[in-house]
């Protein structure tokens, strides 16, 4: 990345081609809305220039990604962001990472390393794991071959169903809005909280410190109905 360009100019410079607009759609869903998209490189955190990063990696068009780590220094919220990105992908990607959860949902095929040598699981991290529990005393247990189910097609939506998930998608929104909200004043009350003439002071600092816990604690709440509406969603869609 380059450290001089505002976020917006880098995912352009990326070569997808794509417009403006279509450039800020994307950066929304990494949490980088309005006029966050000017921002420059070299004041992100560690977290927003990874999401900067797995923006331009997802509008590159490519047919095949290597993701090392990806999840590093991606909060919650991002992280989800990339799973259900990579769900959407229509290409082929590798994921070397230690996030099980991450893995967990992303993975239809394990690769393993055992006796020196690179084994291939044909199912999920869980599927895997059942699998090793029940073979851990056997080193010759055959891999099983696992067929491949045809998808059943998906269920006609009703007009019920889509008002449900029309009014999701908007309570998704108004949460998102708030978490962004509650994350700039977490900021902010951190910033407090380092001032000198704050922690050096025990009433200043008490008042301080309960406005940060505050914040904390909806911010918190936010996020996990922000991972409820999502379950919501995806159990309709």
């Amino acid at each position: 990345m380059h450290v001089d360009n505002e976020i917006l100019d880098e995912l352009k410079q990326a070569g997808s081609g794509k417009l403006e607009q279509e450039l800020r759609n994307v950066l929304g869903c990494f949490l980088f809305s309005d006029e966050d998209v000017f921002k420059k490189i070299k004041v992100l955190s560690g977290g927003e220039k990874s999401r900067v990063a797995l923006a331009k990696t997802l509008i590159s068009e490519a047919n095949f990604l290597l993701l090392d780590e990806p999840t590093n220094h991606l909060d919650f919220i991002s992280e989800n962001i990339l799973i259900q990105a990579l769900d959407q992908y229509l290409g082929t990607f590798v994921v070397v990472s230690h996030n099980r959860h991450f893995v967990t949902q992303v993975a239809n095929k394990i690769w393993y390393i055992e006796n020196h040598q690179i084994k291939e699981y044909p199912g999920t991290y869980d599927e895997y794991e059942y699998w090793r529990k029940q073979n851990q005393n056997n080193l010759s247990a055959p891999i099983p071959v696992v067929k491949k189910e045809q998808k059943p097609k998906p269920e006609v939506k009703t007009d019920e169903t889509d008002k449900k998930i029309k009014a999701l998608q908007q309570e998704l929104k108004r949460t998102e809005d708030s978490i962004g909200l509650l994350e700039k004043e977490k900021g902010a009350a951190e910033q407090e909280l380092a001032k000198p003439e704050i922690y050096g002071a025990a009433d200043k600092l008490s008042k301080a410190q309960a406005t940060f816990e505050k914040v904390d604690k909806s911010l918190k709440e936010m996020n996990e109905k922000w991972e409820g509406l999502v379950n919501q969603l995806d159990d309709l869609s």
